[in-house]
């Protein structure tokens, strides 16, 4: 009897992993973790589209950064260190006669890139744009470009893949047209 008991106890605790949680709920979790910071950062990106040209400067930014500070890691670019792990956003303005007005340039970190494709970008924004080559093949790929209305356009730099939908983005610019 005791034997059985102790036999049975044994058993009970060898099954147990010790957090209570089977392997297959933390790698869900850790997917739904990656799935929330890549909505986050589409929803963030998708604010920034929608600034007016007068308010794409460093105050409506910043405005748009605190609404976000609680889902994304963002500094905005002032040549001082940011954390190694932040979405670095650096924003500009042309005065010249460029067909680009402004644009917003966001350099996004390895944590977000290993898992945000161009395929979430055309699921959210659009169809990326056609356009014919004009020089031959690079070894980094050239950008592509989403038009998001007359005047905003997104280019997105990404890395080589051999499908297109899985490249992963390591920079997105939203440029403001003329």
């Amino acid at each position: 009897m005791f034997l059985t008991l102790i036999a049975a106890t044994i058993l009970c605790f060898s099954g147990c992993s010790g957090n209570g949680k089977k392997p297959d709920e933390e790698n869900g979790h850790m997917l739904a973790e990656k799935a929330s910071i890549n909505d986050s950062f589409l929803s963030y990106t998708d604010s920034l589209t929608k600034l007016p040209l007068s308010k794409l400067n460093d105050l409506g930014i910043v405005a748009i950064n605190k609404a976000f500070a609680h889902k994304l890691p963002i500094g905005l670019y002032n040549s001082k260190a940011i954390g190694h792990d932040s979405i670095i956003v650096y924003p500009y303005k042309n005065n010249d006669i460029a067909t680009v007005r402004a644009g917003i340039r966001l350099l996004v970190p390895q944590s977000i890139t290993d898992s945000l494709t161009i395929g979430d970008f055309t699921r959210y924004f659009g169809d990326i744009r056609k356009e014919k080559p004009m020089i031959g093949v690079t070894e980094q790929p050239l950008p592509v470009q989403i038009n998001i209305n007359a005047n905003t356009a997104l280019k997105l730099t990404f890395n080589n893949n051999q499908k297109l939908d899985l490249a992963h983005v390591t920079m997105v610019e939203v440029l403001k047209y003329r």
